[in-house]
């Protein structure tokens, strides 16, 4: 009896139960070391993760490895990195209202997410806009995460509506052609979106001190300035007549250029003969008066009566030879020489 009972309790079918009970431990000894170091991961460089406890936030935690409890007990939520820039386009409410319903819809060059705005000098603008944000606070994004994108929309919808009632259409886009290459209006132009960058990002810090921070800030937005189709229409109007006008001007401008440096070519000439006649002029008469001067400086009281008989006897047969016959008389007698045909 008992060695049947000893064989009974050697034989197969205690042997497999045996068998099983030891690979279902070994299997339990295996999930549990499984389910203890489920949490145990490697972040990746450009990442990190925020640790909850039973839905609590308790550790923020950098690329490296990262021990946690095993699920439920804490959960390990893999985010992107603080340095990780991440876009968002803005899609702002339709422009197609009245007066632009029919432009906004038959112009290919007027994306659907631009979004309509008032300038402060009374002008229209349509801004297509983006804005590249980052993690702050990856405990407060993990909070929020879900209202994240939808909240940037609506604070960059509220500060672009403020900036742009505060500025003029020429701070946005170059609707002056004379303001075009103006450094002022280029500054003013990249200071817009620095501005809006500002603005949100101040809104954001407001909503972090009131306790409801979203754990993100803006690095950058990139706007891009469009006319709806009817204004551009008119700037174009605008902008073939100044562009006509100032080539005129810059016609006119030379013409009078080319008139003035003719105009003083001649004034040259004018000049310069004038000068010229003057000192032939002036060379004549001194040739002219040469000898008298000479005369007048060389003659005395004591040299004077042979002087002028020199001067007599030098000059008296040039005049002699334009007569066509002369009679003398003896110079005792008469002191005169008579020349037929002469006048008195």
């Amino acid at each position: 009896m008992s060695a049947t009972r000893t064989a009974t309790l050697d034989g197969p079918i205690v042997q497999s139960v045996q068998v099983s009970f030891v690979v279902l431990r070994i299997a339990t000894i295996l999930l549990a070391l499984g389910w203890f170091t489920g949490n145990m991961r490697q972040v990746p460089p450009g990442s990190q993760v925020v640790v909850t406890r039973f839905g609590d936030v308790v550790g923020v935690q950098q690329s490296g490895l990262v021990l946690a409890w095993p699920r439920p007990i804490e959960n390990v939520v893999l985010l992107p990195s603080g340095e990780r820039q991440m876009p968002l386009k803005i899609a702002a409410p339709s422009a197609r209202i009245a007066g632009i319903v029919d432009d906004m819809a038959s112009s290919d060059d007027i994306p659907d997410t631009a979004g309509l705005y008032m300038t402060g000098d009374g002008g229209v603008v349509l801004l297509d806009a983006s804005v590249t944000w980052r993690i702050s606070d990856a405990a407060a994004y993990y909070v929020a995460q879900d209202h994240v994108q939808p909240a940037l929309r609506r604070l960059f919808l509220s500060v672009a509506i403020k900036v742009a009632a505060e500025r003029q259409l020429d701070d946005f886009m170059a609707v002056q052609p004379e303001r075009a290459a103006d450094p002022a209006a280029q500054a003013a132009r990249n200071a817009v979106r620095g501005e809006i960058v500002a603005a949100m990002n101040s809104q954001l810090d407001a909503l972090t001190a009131a306790g409801a921070g979203l754990g993100v800030d803006v690095t950058r937005a990139d706007v891009t300035a469009l006319l709806p189709p009817s204004a551009k229409l008119s700037f174009d109007a605008v902008l073939d007549a100044t562009q006509r006008a100032e080539q005129g001007l810059a016609t006119a401008r030379t013409e009078a250029e080319r008139q003035r440096q003719q105009a003083q070519r001649n004034r040259d000439e004018v000049l310069t003969s004038a000068h010229a006649a003057a000192t032939e002029r002036v060379a004549n008469a001194r040739l002219s008066t040469a000898n008298i001067t000479a005369l007048s400086e060389r003659m005395d009281a004591a040299t004077r009566p042979g002087m002028l008989d020199q001067i007599y006897r030098e000059r008296i047969g040039s005049i002699l030879t334009q007569a066509g016959a002369t009679t003398t008389v003896d110079a005792k007698s008469v002191s005169r020489v008579i020349i037929p045909g002469a006048t008195p």
